[in-house]
């Protein structure tokens, strides 16, 4: 489908997700999450006075081997970057595979309009979307490869999700989730009270509403790209790289 270069592109109506939009740009402000285009533009880098810079660590840590995967991939491959925010991750993908076409979605406007500002590439684009809400065929058979970054948690219905991406792709594409996290069963009651405590401390406790904890058993039937080692973890790099999964599902 045609995406409008250097303007962003509108696929559904902003109202239908406004008031999450709203809500979800003031608890990363609580949180001291919302950054400068400066601050951006230098994603995954970070400050070391930033309050999340042991994050931003293991966060840089996945993006390179997410971006030496990609290395192996051909010419032409076109990558969706669902729930892509401010786009460091679109960009960061854009810069190394100038060939590539890659387009990052959200449903959150004000980090869209800041990534379409400041990443201007001519194989980048931005797009404001509901993947549900999509006009009729939008991005059917489209992609080579679907990825995930620290987003799947916003999805409700897991199976519901990758049933749709599944049309997305071309055949023999590829949907990879990453710096996300999973749970085993026994352990779903306990997370869900944790993360209902952390939006009520912070003042937002409706924010609960719209985090979602997936199982291990979502993912079984994907192929485990990056697993930490625990004992190996905590010994050798003392915590400073991703403790979630890095998991990926070829579509023949």
């Amino acid at each position: 489908m045609k995406i409008q270069k250097r303007k962003l592109t509108y696929l559904t109506e902003i109202k239908c997700t406004q008031s999450f939009s709203e809500l979800y740009i003031a608890v990363r402000d609580r949180e001291h999450r919302i950054l400068t285009e400066e601050q951006v533009l230098s994603l995954p880098k970070v400050s070391t006075e930033n309050p999340y810079f042991s994050e931003w660590i293991k966060r840089q840590k996945s993006a390179n081997r997410f971006i030496n995967y990609l290395k192996q991939k051909k010419t032409g491959t076109t990558v969706l970057d669902l729930g892509c925010g401010n786009g460091w991750f679109s960009n960061l993908i854009a810069l190394h595979f100038p060939s590539f076409r890659v387009v990052g979605i959200d449903i959150n406007e004000f980090e869209l309009k800041q990534a379409n500002k400041i990443f201007q590439r001519e194989n980048l684009f931005f797009v404001f979307g509901n993947i549900f809400k999509l006009p009729s065929k939008s991005f059917v058979n489209e992609f080579d490869i679907i990825v995930l970054n620290a987003s799947v948690q916003y999805f409700k219905d897991f199976k519901c999700l990758i049933s749709k991406l599944h049309s997305f792709l071309k055949p023999n594409g590829e949907i990879h989730i990453m710096d996300s996290p999973f749970y085993e069963n026994k352990e779903l009651l306990k997370a869900k009270l944790r993360t209902n405590l952390y939006f009520k401390k912070l003042g937002f406790q409706e924010m609960a509403k719209h985090y979602f904890h997936h199982c291990y058993n979502d993912i079984s039937r994907f192929k485990i790209l990056y697993k930490p080692k625990w004992f190996y973890f905590i010994r050798s790099t003392k915590g400073k790289d991703s403790t979630f999964r890095w998991v990926m599902m070829s579509i023949k």
